[in-house]
């Protein structure tokens, strides 16, 4: 990788920062004009797709006689920055200090994006390369809801290997966890916190018994390799009482559970159900609901797929150290990906940190190192 292409990467990076996308904030339109813009500068002939406010963009690069299709997505949109006074550098300046670029969205992931779009101008002209490239950036991920990506699906084709562009250069992540989001219900009757006789039944008090017997499910302790760190269950959001001296009626949690690639949601659920069940055996006060809001399975790719193993190959020899494979915690539109039974790589890619927390960063000299890794694992890929 030359230094003049790393450079152009550092600069492209910033012009991004420098366009706020943050979910539920900002619309997308104004960076997605500027991608697409850089794509036909390349030649390419990128398509802007979904609503006016938040796009996302495709582009679809066809070579006569390809052996592979390779898939580089990567998000456009952003968390928010929360509260400015805890960001030592301007979040939307893309400030460089010594090898380190900062910047909300710098790290997840708009250095992908222009890594990907930079790998895909060089990987274009390569005879070498044997491959179909198609790039998708897409809007809306950040909220959970991932109507960019959705839409990004329905043009998307059968691919060999979708690279998701989540950054973090010690390990490579080959999967992530799944999730089941939930509502629980706790119901009670008010009445006078003061009064002596009929005092109510407290639906917060109940709750409290709720959250004890969820935290105590077997699923919890179970665990899987690649998974050693076992599934969660997180009680997000509590909300219940109306004033300080009225017993409240009614107590709502957000329930947020990551799960293993064998437990289904649908057996996770039904678990919950049953634990609250026993309880409701033993008080006949305790009144609940619980209400789905979205779930989604775990994956797994194969660390013997032979993307996987090129790239480990490369990055270890390149970085000339042991790069493990591992999973990642937290969900990613790869969980999406994967019902496609598309092989997916979940992560890999610069030295980054404070993702989703103020002064999120990004090592730019890892740039040619990264880039070098993708190219010729992609172009060894795409000979067999």
């Amino acid at each position: 990788m030359s230094k003049k292409i790393s450079q152009e990467i550092i600069k492209f990076t910033q012009q991004l920062v420098k366009i706020p996308s943050q979910n539920g904030i900002d619309p997308e339109k104004d960076i997605v004009k500027l991608i697409a813009k850089k794509l036909k500068s390349f030649g390419f002939s990128p398509k802007i797709i979904g609503p006016s406010k938040h796009p996302s963009v495709i582009c679809f690069l066809k070579k006569p006689n390809a052996k592979k299709v390779i898939w580089l997505e990567s998000c456009i949109d952003t968390v928010p920055i929360g509260d400015l006074k805890k960001w030592k550098y301007l979040p939307f300046k893309g400030v460089i200090k010594g090898n380190k670029m900062y910047g909300r969205g710098v790290a997840d992931s708009k250095i992908a994006i222009v890594i990907f779009s930079y790998l895909a101008r060089e990987l274009w002209k390569n005879p070498e390369f044997k491959g179909n490239i198609f790039l998708g950036f897409d809007a809306d991920e950040q909220s959970g809801n991932f109507t960019g990506f959705k839409q990004i699906l329905k043009y998307a084709p059968k691919t060999d290997i979708c690279i998701l562009g989540y950054q973090g250069i010690k390990e490579i992540s080959i999967g992530s966890r799944g999730w089941l989001r939930l509502k629980l219900t706790l119901f009670g009757k008010s009445a006078h916190t003061g009064i002596r006789y009929k005092k109510g039944v407290n639906a917060i008090h109940k709750m409290q018994k709720a959250i004890d017997a969820l935290l105590n499910l077997s699923f919890l302790k179970q665990k899987e390799k690649f998974f050693e760190y076992g599934s969660s269950l997180n009680i997000s959001l509590i909300k219940g009482g109306i004033a300080i001296n009225v017993v409240p009626d009614k107590c709502e949690a957000i329930v947020d559970v990551r799960t293993l690639p064998s437990q289904k949601p649908k057996q996770i659920l039904e678990e919950i159900t049953q634990g609250l069940k026993e309880i409701k055996k033993k008080d006949k006060d305790f009144n609940f609901k619980i209400e789905v809001f979205q779930t989604q399975d775990a994956f797994l790719t194969n660390p013997d797929y032979p993307f996987l193993k090129v790239l480990k190959k490369e990055a270890q020899k390149i970085l000339k150290r042991e790069v493990p494979f591992v999973t990642s915690g937290g969900g990613s539109v790869g969980n999406l990906i994967s019902e496609k039974d598309i092989p997916i790589l979940n992560g890999f890619g610069c030295k980054c940190g404070n993702i989703h927390a103020p002064n999120e960063w990004i090592n730019i000299s890892d740039i040619p190192k990264v880039f070098k890794i993708y190219q010729e694992t992609l172009i060894e890929f795409t000979k067999k």
